[in-house]
């Protein structure tokens, strides 16, 4: 059962000042300012595939992200797109599991991950 976001440690990197990250056990939470609803909540072996394709810039599948979908992790099968101004990430079995968040927070995503600004993140507390 997901902890309350009240209850969670949120970390906001100055690197991402729209973004706010926490660990809950084995997830990942994810908020940001232009979200309607809830926090996003990520699987811990999903985030560790997504912040390893991040971290992999150039030579990982985000960097030539468009309408069509993009594989991201073959173990997962993962997929991202960019249309509408949102990125759309599916994983899980069969792409079960679909996320779509702004661009402009994507962004700011990348750029914490790739400067380290949340390497906390990696294990569970």
């Amino acid at each position: 059962m997901a902890s309350p976001p009240d209850q969670l440690i949120w970390r906001r990197p100055s690197a991402a000042p729209d973004v706010a990250f926490a660990r809950d056990g084995e997830t990942v939470a994810i908020n940001y300012t232009a979200s309607p609803g809830p926090d996003l909540r990520i699987p811990g072996p999903v985030w560790s595939a997504l912040r390893a394709e991040i971290r992999a810039g150039d030579r990982g599948a985000f960097r030539r992200l468009n309408a069509a979908w993009t594989p991201w992790t073959a173990a997962g099968g993962g997929l991202a797109a960019e249309r509408d101004g949102h990125v759309h990430l599916r994983y899980g079995y069969l792409g079960s599991h679909q996320v779509k968040i702004p661009a402009a927070t994507w962004r700011q995503i990348c750029v914490a991950v790739r400067g380290s600004a949340i390497n906390h993140l990696a294990e569970p507390t």
